[in-house]
């Protein structure tokens, strides 16, 4: 987070906080909630310090004058510890911070991803837990531990509009224009819970970490709070929401985060575009009242790092970056499941990948269609499951390696690599032959087991091999390319 020199720039000694500081301090231990007003006010200025290099300056040459002309309510000496380069590992190991800092990383701590991942593995269709847990496999392999630990791989999302009014530069999912919204209507209103309870019942309690929004902004639908609340009514959890425009509607924000607290959400996002916008956020909302929000800081003076996807890809190949200048997260898909979008009644099968020509979004669709009502629905995602979602492999399966995997054979079997994870299958001849006719991937399942039974080993066997492959999420399950996609790489 911070470098030495950083760190020892800022002089934070007592000498300079004992005239100008100590006797301008709050006595925030008789706040009426002293726990969110400590938090919220080192996350204030956490969030100006990533934002802001003016006040990163000041903080350097003048950091108490810097703490209070921004109105902020901490103890300059608990933020000299907090900017030390080892306050995350001291406080890991044990040793004594003080009580203001474990409550602002208390307040992290809540809003970690261990329990929604847990809830979003708990679903009731077999198959579609199944082939959850190979994409997060086939992920696992694809992407950096940080970015793997923060995928919650939801099962499920909903688009309440079509396209985002906002056209971020940098957006991941190159989500168009703002064209038609899902409004509220009788109709709708009911199709909405159809759909929600049809979800519930496939899902189960997983349906509950899904969210409204994707390729757009919640807030373009007025009608959004009363979504939302048929969301919880339904499935028993408030939507987390992001949203890009949270100073179109000062009131309505308002009115949105107080209804997401009191039905017991615990954290929404405000995405900030630029730093001009932080500092009318930080205007218009008070530290206390943004507590349990979230600010993603994408403004350029915060040197945050755009996924390679989407837009921001487009520009990266406009500008002729090569590989070794880009960033490693190549995604900001974070659904392993059934992407809604409610205007076009349509659906699709998704998971996150490293965007490539092929999935410049960041997301394979394994498939997708359309429907009017509920019960076509009903036929449509079982349709999904039935031909996408096995829990072994299936006899007429082509059975190969993925296109994103080294493999290399060993005298005793063989390697798969990739550049962050290694696999060895060996310490039998047999795994060395396998391995071979699965790289060359032009046989069947039935016809690699029918091929080993003529040398004494068992299609039982055999399949039981291929199947631990399957399920380490090494083997290719990638959806053939459409006559179209071919015609186009041709």
């Amino acid at each position: 987070m911070f470098n030495q020199t950083q760190k020892n720039s800022i002089d934070f000694s007592s000498k300079v906080i004992t005239h100008d500081c100590n006797d301008k301090l709050l006595n925030l231990e008789n706040s009426d909630n002293y726990e969110t007003v400590q938090s919220s006010h080192i996350k204030r200025f956490m969030e100006r310090w990533t934002a802001d290099p003016d006040f990163r300056n000041q903080v350097y040459t003048e950091p108490c004058k810097a703490i209070f002309s921004y109105g902020l309510k901490v103890d300059p000496e608990e933020i000299r510890q907090l900017l030390d380069i080892n306050f995350f590992e001291h406080s890991e190991k044990g040793n004594t911070i003080p009580k203001s800092l474990k409550l602002w990383q208390k307040f992290f701590d809540k809003n970690r991803t261990d329990t929604a991942m847990k809830f979003a593995a708990s679903i009731n269709e077999p198959r579609f837990k199944a082939w959850r847990e190979r994409q997060i496999a086939r992920t696992t392999r694809q992407f950096k531990k940080w970015l793997q630990d923060a995928l919650i791989h939801a099962p499920v999302c909903f688009e309440l509009s079509k396209g985002c009014s906002i056209q971020c530069s940098f957006c991941a999912v190159s989500a168009p224009r703002l064209s038609n919204i899902f409004t509220y209507n009788q109709e709708n209103a009911k199709l909405w819970r159809d759909v929600l309870e049809l979800i519930k019942q496939i899902l189960g309690p997983a349906a509950s970490t899904g969210c409204c929004y994707w390729a757009t902004d919640p807030l373009d639908n007025l009608d959004y709070e009363k979504f939302s609340n048929d969301f919880h009514s339904v499935l028993g959890v408030f939507p987390q929401t992001t949203t890009a425009q949270p100073l179109k509607d000062p009131d309505r924000t308002r009115s949105l985060l107080k209804l997401s607290r009191q039905k017991g959400c615990q954290l929404n996002r405000f995405s900030i575009l630029s730093l001009k916008m932080l500092n009318k956020v930080h205007e218009e909302f008070s530290a206390e009242e943004l507590a349990f929000v979230k600010l993603e800081l994408q403004n350029d003076e915060a040197n945050t790092i755009k996924a390679n996807a989407g837009r921001a890809r487009e520009r990266n190949q406009k500008n002729g970056e090569n590989n070794n200048n880009l960033p490693e997260q190549g995604t900001i898909a974070c659904v392993t499941g059934f992407l809604f979008n409610m205007v076009d009644r349509s659906v699709k099968l998704i998971s996150p990948c490293n965007a490539d020509d092929r999935w410049p979004l960041g997301y394979i669709i394994y498939d997708e269609g359309t429907f009017s009502n509920a019960d076509d629905l009903e036929i449509l995602l079982k349709k999904m499951i039935g031909n996408n979602m096995t829990l072994t492999i299936r006899p007429g399966d082509l059975i190969s390696f993925p296109r994103d995997i080294e493999y290399k054979s060993l005298p005793d079997g063989f390697q798969l690599s990739t550049k962050f994870k290694t696999f060895k299958f060996h310490n039998d001849l047999y795994l060395r032959e396998l391995g071979q006719i699965i790289h060359k991937g032009d046989k069947t399942a039935e016809e690699i087991a029918s091929l080993f039974d003529l040398y004494g080993i068992s299609p039982t066997h055999t399949y039981s091999t291929l199947n631990l492959l399957f399920d380490k999420g090494v083997l290719d399950d990638e959806p053939k390319p459409k006559v179209s996609e071919r015609l186009v790489q041709k």
